[in-house]
């Protein structure tokens, strides 16, 4: 499937066939850390995962290349390089660097995100890798039209509406999740003047 199509289907929630991509990747990773022995558990299943996903981009047809499609290099960070398609999207090429040792922590991140903030929530549409030969996922976000970057205040008041409780200017828990790092760089305050949350850390509590 061309790119612009996965982007275009990532973003509308009610097209299956994108969505299926991150809950069958989730399923591929999950049963790999399950049949995992205790040793290798302790060492990491990580690079064990990181095949298996290969395996299946390659048997889905799901590997991206990017060589030559027209977007537009924005930024490059710890874990993500992003880029803009020149239409509606934002582009990130994740190399599962916040994941840990296990990548259904990157998983976890990616679903809770898109139940708490789901007005600019991650598709999974395939893979790729990087400029540094590193295999990543590729996600896409709708391109939010700022106004500015939100203020620690405007993200506390917004959390705090959701029912969380601020533990730090940044950081903050319900009964399940931990939400962290959504300092005013990776939240965004929209010309429509609602709060767009990027780029935050998740993990379980």
């Amino acid at each position: 499937m061309e790119i612009y199509q996965r982007v275009s289907q990532g973003l509308d929630g009610a097209e299956p066939a994108v969505n299926r991509i991150l809950e069958s990747a989730s399923h591929v990773v999950g049963r790999c850390k399950e049949t995992a022995g205790d040793v290798e558990q302790a060492e990491g299943c990580k690079g064990r995962q990181i095949q298996k996903l290969k395996e299946f981009a390659t048997l889905n047809n799901l590997w991206i290349d990017f060589s030559c499609l027209p977007i537009i290099y924005i930024d490059k960070g710890g874990e993500n390089e992003v880029f803009y398609d020149g239409h509606s999207s934002v582009i990130k090429l994740n190399n599962f660097e916040y994941a840990g040792d296990d990548l259904t922590n990157f998983f976890i991140r990616i679903f809770v995100h898109n139940e708490v903030f789901s007005n600019v929530p991650y598709a999974l549409v395939g893979f790729t890798e990087n400029s540094m030969h590193e295999f990543c996922a590729v996600l896409t976000q709708p391109d939010v039209q700022a106004e500015r970057e939100a203020t620690a205040e405007e993200i506390i008041r917004y959390m705090e509406s959701l029912g969380f409780v601020t533990d730090y200017p940044d950081e903050f828990h319900n009964d399940k999740y931990v939400i962290f790092d959504a300092v005013p760089n990776n939240v965004l305050y929209g010309k429509d003047g609602n709060l767009y949350f990027i780029d935050t850390q998740i993990r379980l509590r």
